[in-house]
């Protein structure tokens, strides 16, 4: 992720580099005023640089995911572009609003105007010009909903349907704020490159927005199917389901994809089986919450299914010796890789370890099976029983740690645990590879 946080940060600097060529005498000016009318222009467009790269990332492009090397990644960069693209917004209305409010009070002069220059009546700029004043009212109304809409998406814990809509509103507040940005986008700079480059960005984000909106995201990977196979597990209380889609291309193990039933939205959820080439996929669903608590009980044999994918770049494709440690439902993903090393007689030298606080007799021995067939160790981690997996455990048992790769796929605290651990022992964290299955 720190590589992608580089990049867009190497973009805003480059597009900053571009509009400090329209600023040449910037540097020369020693009062207030003129720095504050070329921050005003900075801030707007790097606001609306990283709000249109969150437009982009929403649209779970191909080329963004391989790019981003998975969808998680892309929906988690989606998540920081917008929040700074949100904070940068707000630095740019307190350059707008604040000097104005001092003047008003008396803290600071007002600037002196020379006479205005003189405009083309046939002039493209003697159209826009009457615009900026509402241009600029819309813009500053769309910000406090972006800012209302981002704060609710991020730390309110509404259900995904009032989710869904929080960003069908922040696309519509997307389209104004470009609309704003290019109205008031000075007139001096209309000579130089960043009037393009900020019209290019614009428009890209206002297509992006408008893709959303009319709900094609994600159609060109939609297969419609049926439901083959539902089995609810009391143990662990899971449910495995199986569908059947005609036109489904294929998938890796370890990667996952959206399931629709009914009028429900799409939940993203690991595939579980192996792709055998027979246009079958395979979901282990844990009851966590309201859409999966019942799960059992609201999807039958027969019934129609949507599925959207495969996603993800959970592809256990590297050269290092392998240490798997799956918590809970986490083990979907290996659960599928086993499937497949079976079938190509591999001796990978791998260790799996399964950790849970609600084994299954049926599962365990399903996945020793074919552990066993995979030629793969399996280790079972009773956390009812047994103290949580640690890094240091992993290392006494196997000393050659370093050289391995570690895969994982389980809760989010797990997660941060061992890698919190991973860096005590100093090891290389850059060697442990899991899905940021949190969108949000």
């Amino acid at each position: 992720m720190k590589k992608l946080y580089s990049m867009v940060l190497a973009l805003v600097l480059v597009v900053t580099f571009i509009w400090f060529q329209a600023e040449p005498s910037l540097l020369d000016n020693e009062s207030f005023m003129p720095w504050r009318s070329a921050l005003l222009q900075l801030t707007g467009i790097v606001s609306v640089l990283l709000l249109t790269l969150t437009m982009l990332l929403a649209l779970r492009l191909p080329v963004l995911e391989n790019l981003t090397r998975g969808l998680d990644k892309s929906y988690r960069l989606h998540k920081w572009t917008a929040i700074y693209g949100v904070i940068i917004g707000a630095v740019h209305w307190l350059l707008a609003i604040v000097p104005k409010q001092l003047v008003s009070a008396g803290y600071m002069e007002r600037p002196q105007r020379g006479s205005p220059a003189s405009i083309d009546p046939d002039s493209l700029y003697a159209v826009i010009q009457p615009l900026r004043s509402s241009a600029e009212a819309m813009g500053e109304w769309m910000l406090y909903l972006f800012i209302a809409l981002t704060l609710l998406a991020l730390f309110t814990p509404v259900k995904y349907k009032v989710f869904k809509w929080t960003h069908k509103l922040m696309a519509i507040a997307f389209v104004v704020i470009g609309y704003h940005s290019l109205v008031l986008l000075k007139h001096a700079y209309w000579d130089n490159a960043i009037t393009p480059i900020t019209v290019v960005i614009v428009l890209a984000g206002v297509i992006a927005a408008l893709w959303s909106l009319l709900g094609k995201i994600g159609n060109s990977r939609k297969h419609v199917g049926s439901i083959v196979d539902v089995h609810f597990n009391e143990e662990n209380s899971t449910t495995e389901v199986v569908a059947q889609l005609p036109s489904w291309k294929g998938h890796q193990s370890g990667q996952f994809a959206f399931i629709k039933l009914g009028d429900e939205e799409p939940h993203p959820f690991t595939i579980a089986s192996f792709d055998k080439g027979n246009q079958q996929v395979g979901f282990l669903v844990k009851a966590l919450g309201d859409f999966t608590s019942d799960i059992q009980n609201q999807v039958s044999v027969g019934q129609q299914v949507e599925v959207e994918g495969p996603y993800g770049r959970f592809d256990f494709n590297d050269n290092r010796r392998q240490i798997w440690i799956a918590g809970g439902i986490g083990c979907a993903a290996f659960k599928a890789r086993l499937e497949e090393l079976a079938t190509s007689q591999s001796n990978d030298n791998v260790v799996f370890y399964y950790c849970t606080q609600a084994p299954s007799k049926a599962l365990i021995e399903e996945m020793e099976i074919a552990a066993a067939k995979a030629n793969v160790e399996f280790h079972v981690i009773d956390n009812r029983l047994k103290p949580f997996l640690s890094i240091e455990q992993i290392h006494q048992k196997h000393p050659d740690l370093a050289e391995r790769s570690i895969w994982f796929c389980g809760p989010v605290g797990f997660k941060d645990a061992l890698l919190k651990q991973l860096k005590t022992l100093k090891l290389d964290a850059s060697m442990f590879h899991s899905e940021l299955f949190n969108f949000r």
